[in-house]
């Protein structure tokens, strides 16, 4: 079977969780993935394929900072709509490309997408005649829990779920052209209606891949096309070589040195200014008396010479790091949400995407940590948060969040056999 995982490493680890899983139980398993991911994929032992543009490098080059610092939401916009054009033009040319060869070199029993790019994969199960599944990072189709808006206030069911239909009924007037172009050149007859709308009456399998614990409701109001399976991690032993701390840069004696720091990263999200980032964490951080772990801007990996409690670090282990953590402030994404929670630590997301904007509102509500927007950090907002993270309430409900999540190894099963269940064709 055929794995498409597109977009940042959010997107595409548990994409590779799920391969390996595959794997394991015997299955033969191809990954779509961009070709920054390729070479971690196949480290892992999984067969992996290039399609679209680095899912990284773009937003690291000077023209991409220069416009994510400037002030004028119309420029952001247009950087964005181009890099995703681009991205997706190729997407779509890699992606049937692979797909046609691997169609006429083996068998294929399924195609499974990640959620950037399943309404092509959707199509290309449709013309090979084959089961298709998705898997969801966040809870972003309709639903009665929460609102398509981030909130962190409480709504009724009812105007939640008029919410999410209002959502589809836009991005289908947006994409409809564009899908009906790429069904076309498959052969395939025009869609009449949304993604969401198809594969509900195509009774697709829609696995959601994050814990029931943090959306009360929502595992009872859905049914078995779409479980509730929990948040999926790399085994031990499978994590890419850049997460394992070297030993030598003296990040366990400065750990071992002082009081449990704060955690302060943004993982691959685009930071526009990441020195004036800095200044602001150095200076939120000196005002409440913490010492921070900081995965932000471009300063020598070790202890800040001008802020000794703070520790610059790059890519962290984080089931040998988190643990030794008081808190964490970070971008949201749904891994690393995953990994704070689950570490027990209170969480404040500084949100750059959608679903990371939803990870921060349910996070306030749960009463386990705080939110804010990355572009708007300050000193202030990041000071007015690490009150929040070390308020012993939301010490205590974090803890107890923690017991209630399902173990990877048990989410990442889970997804496996239902995928092995829904899939007709191929061999458990």
């Amino acid at each position: 079977m055929l794995l498409s995982f597109y977009g940042s490493r959010g997107d595409v680890q548990p994409g590779l969780c799920l391969g390996l899983e595959l794997l394991r139980r015997g299955h033969d398993v191809e990954m779509a993935l961009p070709p920054n991911y390729v070479d971690v994929a196949e480290a892992m032992g999984l067969r992996a394929h290039p399609v679209g543009l680095d899912s990284e490098s773009y937003w690291e080059s000077d023209r991409a900072r220069r416009i994510l610092s400037t002030g004028n939401p119309v420029t952001k916009f247009r950087l964005a709509q181009a890099q995703v054009r681009e991205g997706f033009a190729r997407f779509d040319a890699d992606l049937v490309a692979l797909v046609r060869d691997l169609a006429d070199t083996t068998a294929l029993d399924g195609l499974i997408s990640g959620p950037l790019g399943q309404d092509r994969v959707a199509d290309l199960a449709e013309h090979l005649d084959v089961e298709m599944a998705t898997v969801r990072l966040c809870a972003m189709s309709e639903n009665g829990a929460i609102c398509a808006v981030p909130t962190r206030h409480r709504l009724p069911p009812v105007v939640n779920r008029a919410s999410w239909r209002l959502v589809d009924t836009l991005t289908w007037t947006f994409s409809r052209s564009s899908q009906n172009r790429f069904r076309a050149s498959l052969g395939l007859p025009a869609a009449s209606e949304s993604m969401p709308e198809r594969l509900r009456r195509s009774n697709t399998l829609q696995i959601q891949a994050y814990d029931a614990a943090l959306f009360p409701g929502l595992a009872a109001e859905w049914d078995d096309r779409k479980p509730v399976v929990g948040f999926f991690d790399l085994p031990a032993g499978s994590r890419p070589a850049g997460d394992t701390p070297s030993g030598d840069d003296g990040l366990d004696g400065w750990l071992d040195g002082g009081a449990p720091p704060v955690l302060i990263a943004f993982g691959s999200a685009p930071v526009g200014d990441p020195e004036a980032v800095h200044r602001a964490v150095a200076e939120a951080t000196r005002r409440e008396g913490v010492r921070a772990l900081v995965g932000v801007g471009g300063r020598p990996v070790g202890v800040d010479p001008d802020n000794p409690h703070l520790f610059v670090a790059r890519r962290l282990d984080h089931p040998t790091v988190l643990p030794r953590l008081a808190a964490a402030v970070h971008h949201g994404g749904a891994g690393t949400t995953a990994a704070t929670l689950r570490a027990g630590l209170p969480t404040m997301v500084c949100a750059a995407g959608a679903d990371q904007a939803h990870w921060g509102a349910q996070i306030t509500r749960l009463g386990v940590g705080t939110a804010t927007r990355l572009s708007g950090l300050d000193a202030d907002t990041l000071a007015a948060g690490l009150r929040v993270l070390a308020d012993p309430a939301t010490v205590g409900r974090a803890r107890a969040l923690r017991t209630q999540l399902t173990a990877p190894g048990v989410a990442v099963s889970d997804a496996a056999k239902r995928i092995e269940s829904a899939f007709t064709r191929i061999a458990v």
